[in-house]
C-alpha cells in the first residue's frame, strides 16, 4: 500500500471514530489522545485501518501505534 492511500485510511478512520475530529496534514505526529481518542476507541480504530488496509496488526503492535503518523508507517512498511 502506498502512502497517500495509507494516509487517507487512517485520517478517515478516525474523523468516523472520533465525534468533531476534522483531520489534516499537521495533526498526523499529534498523539491519538491529544486528538481526543479514549483507549477503546484506540482498539476499534486500530481494528478498522486494519480491515481497511489488509495488514494485520497485532495487540503488542497497536500498544506502540499511539499517533497517526505511526499507523500509517505501519501499514506501508
Amino acid at each position: 500500500m502506498n502512502r497517500e492511500d495509507a494516509v487517507k485510511i487512517v485520517m478517515q478512520t478516525l474523523e468516523k471514530n472520533v465525534d468533531g475530529l476534522e483531520m489534516a496534514e499537521e495533526k498526523m505526529k499529534e498523539s491519538l489522545s491529544d486528538l481526543g481518542v479514549d483507549s477503546l476507541d484506540v482498539m476499534l480504530i486500530i481494528m478498522d485501518v486494519a480491515e481497511a488496509s489488509g495488514v494485520n496488526i497485532g495487540d503488542d503492535q497497536a500498544e506502540e501505534l499511539d499517533t497517526p503518523e505511526k499507523i500509517v508507517d505501519f501499514i506501508t512498511k
